[in-house]
């Protein structure tokens, strides 16, 4: 009888580490470039009157998230808790227990709060099944994102904003990872985002939104933009290039426009 190993899992930092050894083609668009496009854009749809309230354009614009149960409590919860283990698993630190160390980094780092307070308040079933959840997808996030080496600079949980159209229009971004650095040179940065659903097209144009934010925040654009779900363990990873950027724009603006009309 002979038998064979099983193949090692590739993680999300493998994939990056892969890729980081591969030419890629040279993106011409830049901050200035893509500003310019969005100005236009902008005062195609607004014209020269500011809104009382600016627009305010995310990630969440052009996710469907069709399990609207992310947005519960428990769902919210459990995300938040995905996120603290991201945010360990990211620095290297022990994890001895996936429920019990995500609620202790959740609860140093959110203080007081009213999911906090939620959380204190469930039942011991209710806590159970929160507990299966998060191990379950924490042991997805273990095998399928990696530790990337400090040398790359990791960041959690960055935010950005970006005023457009004379502050009409604000870009909201809020990346779970960002592993690399941009130089005068050229940008190594990859930005990643974890989530508790599945994947699906929407979830590329929010990866093509981070890209167009980070563009625009740093000067250049990213080399990567990946996400990866810890409910399957899929992951994504697209290269950076002026037709990502090109149609994050698009897709920008066409948010802004349905925005427009329903305001």
């Amino acid at each position: 009888m002979t038998t064979t190993a099983a193949p090692p899992i590739v993680t999300l930092i493998d994939s990056l580490r892969d890729a980081r050894q591969t030419t890629t083609s040279e993106v011409t668009l830049d901050s200035a470039g893509i500003r310019a496009t969005l100005a236009d854009g902008i005062y195609a749809l607004l014209g020269e009157a500011q809104p009382i309230t600016p627009y305010v354009i995310r990630p969440s614009s052009f996710r469907r998230d069709a399990v609207m149960s992310s947005y519960t409590p428990f769902g919210r919860m459990r995300g938040a808790l995905i996120t603290q283990l991201m945010r360990l698993i990211a620095i290297g630190f022990p994890i001895n227990d996936l429920f019990v160390d995500a609620v202790a980094a959740w609860r140093a780092s959110e203080g007081a709060s009213e999911l906090v307070e939620v959380f204190a308040a469930l039942d011991d079933d209710e806590r159970a099944r929160l507990a299966t959840e998060v191990v379950a997808h924490g042991v997805v996030l273990q095998q399928r994102l990696g530790t990337p080496p400090s040398s790359w600079l990791p960041r959690t949980a960055v935010r950005s904003a970006i005023r457009l159209g004379g502050g009409g229009v604000l870009l909201r971004d809020h990346i779970d990872l960002v592993i690399g650095s941009a130089n005068g040179v050229g940008s190594g940065v990859a930005l990643i985002d974890i989530t508790t659903s599945t994947l699906d097209e929407s979830m590329e144009r929010a990866l093509r939104f981070h890209a167009v934010v980070e563009t625009l925040k740093s000067g250049l654009a990213p080399r990567f933009v990946a996400t990866l779900s810890t409910a399957t363990g899929q992951l994504w990873r697209f290269n950076v290039d002026n037709d990502l950027l090109r149609r994050g724009v698009t897709e920008i603006l066409s948010t802004l426009d349905v925005a427009v009309a329903g305001r």
